[in-house]
């Protein structure tokens, strides 16, 4: 045997995987055609010898070059070419979610899941030509790099193509080894395109990103056709489209609405929106006047149809004031709490939440919020939050929130409890860390005093942190087993933040613990960041919503003041750290010389040390009892990894 047969032989057996799942789909004249293809690729082959001088091995590297051409040619071959129908009538009612993903309307989504079969169905509606190319996906936070896309474009030739692809790091453009989407429909309509497809919320491929009821970011782009190949694409130097949506939701069934339902609507009132990216807009209102005590079942988003696109998430607020007390008339940008006229302090109890893709939350059939009657005040604060990237003047805004209400009341109050870490300078992020974890408990010692004893419902809930927030969720123990955890986003974004229905009710029982984890990243800080209430600081929470109604409100932690500066003790003594038992706890911190020795020294210190306990009751005086201290809550049997269908 020569000694170049060995190779030509290896190769022409990669050019047979390559061509011959092309050939038993194709028509006779592409058959033909993808056979000149590989008799070209087997002549290449049969050429190749063994590279034993630096003129056979230029040669070599030529050959490769040109057969690497080919295995691009050859896979956008394999693309399937699909027929574009001209103005089909089209029925969007058979998706139940929706969402605008751009500031101008041109680009709209709209999908429904398939919760047994874990399939979901996405239509996406795209004011574009006929011929550009238009892709849709998904990654991280967002980024171009690591991105699992969808395109949809049409070659120089006129053939129009469907293909499931993904970005390295560099952001450059694949064709997938394995396509996991299926194309149902592609048609043209009044200058729109219409592209119907699906896919497994999870495809086992790991150039496919996974999809989950936590946050997506979904990205978007086009670029005028026709396109010659994907291949190396640059979709970092291209204009991304970012929109955020929960796209696996609860399908727990709404109740049936008594007859005596009425619905009101908070909102802002003709705010022109300020030509700026970001904007905080605060609005006092009053409720309506109930003079007998109502509960709200439902409740949902109502946005003016120029801002939709723009407005990016709304909450509404219930001053916790006596009834006769007057608050001072708003409306005007806000921010933070501490940039906020004095007495609006007191509007911090949320009754209504919407965010961009968000759908209308409907209570249980066994409870409702309680809402109206002699003692309680009508005055309430919206928050809007404008997002206004491309900084568009003389938008006009009245959207809010509106709640459905009946005095029918159902058996149960419910109520909302804050889970996480204590708003605190003695919680700290380090900064230059990737990853940075901090657990907020709700310990077995304030739910045995806290809460009934059969206990709570958990329904839904709204995880909350400020902005190096990535991940957060609540694990659940009993006696120290694990349970299925009460809410996870994987990908979390601090601007995006809605109530979300859970996907089953969650019993909570005296004695049992709640752990709020939270995964941030300050990877791009240079200084510590705090606990605390400013955006610059950081939060930890998680608002579940419940019943019945308990007089613990709420269940969070920190670490005892004694044992942080056992800490800055030690930093002093061993690490030669200029910290001070004079100092402050943010001076200390400040002080401390952060590498990567001492950053793990305070990884080990927070994941040890005792806690000191918020269990607050309503009025916000802590419960009877010692809550300085507390041993970390011990786990003695942990959930097992949830297994992938690929896996099973």
């Amino acid at each position: 045997m020569s000694r170049g047969k060995p190779c030509a032989f290896l190769l022409w057996v990669i050019s047979n995987a390559l061509v011959a799942p092309l050939i038993e789909s194709r028509s006779a004249q592409s058959v033909l055609k993808l056979k000149r293809n590989r008799d070209n690729v087997e002549k290449l082959f049969n050429n190749l010898k063994d590279p034993v001088t630096k003129f056979e091995n230029e040669i070599l590297l030529n050959r490769r070059a040109q057969l690497e051409q080919l295995r691009y040619s050859l896979q956008d071959e394999r693309a399937k070419r699909i027929q574009i129908d001209e103005d089909e009538e089209d029925d969007n009612a058979e998706y139940r979610y929706q969402v605008v993903l751009d500031t101008d309307g041109r680009f709209q989504l709209l999908w429904d899941i398939e919760s047994a079969e874990e399939i979901i169905y996405f239509r996406l509606v795209a004011q574009v030509e006929k011929a550009d190319l238009l892709a849709f996906g998904f990654s991280g936070y967002g980024e171009a790099t690591n991105a699992d896309l969808v395109v949809l474009w049409t070659d120089h030739r006129g053939h129009h193509r469907f293909q499931d692809t993904h970005t390295d790091q560099n952001g450059l453009l694949s064709v997938d080894s394995h396509q996991d989407y299926t194309l149902d429909n592609v048609k043209v309509k009044k200058g729109e395109i219409i592209v119907d497809f699906h896919r497994l919320y999870d495809t086992c491929d790991d150039e496919d990103y996974m999809i989950d009821s936590g946050t997506t970011h979904v990205i978007f782009f086009t670029k005028e056709g026709p396109t010659k190949t994907l291949k190396g694409l640059d979709i970092s130097a291209v204009t991304l489209g970012l929109q955020r949506a929960q796209l696996i939701k609860s399908q727990l069934p709404d109740p049936v609405f008594p007859d005596d339902t009425f619905k009101f609507t908070m909102n802002v009132e003709n705010v022109e929106i300020p030509n700026v990216e970001t904007t905080y807009w605060c609005h006092i209102r009053k409720l309506p006047e109930m003079r007998e005590k109502h509960h709200i079942i439902k409740y949902e988003g109502t946005i003016s149809e120029a801002a939709v696109g723009v407005v990016h998430h709304m909450e509404v607020f219930h001053c916790e004031v006596p009834a006769d007390v007057e608050i001072r008339d708003f409306d005007e940008p806000c921010s933070t709490m501490e940039t906020r006229p004095e007495g609006l302090e007191s509007c911090r109890r949320v009754i209504g939440a919407w965010a961009m893709g968000a759908q209308a939350i409907a209570f249980p059939e066994e409870a409702g919020l309680p809402i109206g009657g002699p003692d309680y005040s009508r005055y309430i604060m919206m928050e809007v939050h404008y997002n206004n990237p491309e900084l568009k003047q003389g938008i006009i805004d009245s959207s809010g929130l509106t709640f459905y209400v009946t005095k029918q009341l159902r058996p149960h109050d419910s109520g909302i409890m804050e889970l996480g870490l204590e708003y605190t300078d003695k919680m700290a992020l380090p900064p230059g860390v990737p990853i940075w974890r901090l657990n907020g408990y709700c310990v077995p010692e304030c739910t045995a005093v806290g809460l009934g004893k059969d206990g709570i419902k958990v329904f839904a809930s709204q995880l909350h942190t400020h902005l190096t927030g990535k991940s957060v969720y609540t694990k659940h123990y009993r006696n120290g087993v694990e349970l299925p955890e009460l809410n996870r986003d994987n990908h979390y974004s601090p601007h995006y933040q809605e109530i979300r229905k859970l996907k089953r009710q969650v019993t909570v029982l005296p004695g049992d613990s709640l752990v709020t984890t939270c995964e941030d990243t300050t990877i791009d800080k240079t200084n510590v960041t705090f606990g605390g209430f400013s955006i610059s600081d950081e939060m930890c929470l998680n608002y579940i919503h419940y019943y019945p109604h308990v007089e613990l409100e709420v269940c969070k932690s920190s670490v005892p003041y004694s044992n942080l500066y056992d800490f800055f003790a030690f930093l002093e003594q061993y690490q030669g750290e200029p910290t001070s038992a004079k100092m402050g706890v943010s001076d200390n911190y400040n002080a401390v010389n952060w590498t990567p020795v001492n950053v793990e020294l305070l990884r080990a210190f927070y994941d040890t040390s005792p806690i000191s306990m918020q269990c607050n009751q309503s009025d916000g005086n802590r419960f009877p009892g010692e809550w300085e201290g507390i041993p970390v809550p011990e786990v003695s049997m942990s959930m097992p990894p949830t297994e992938r269908p690929c896996l099973t």
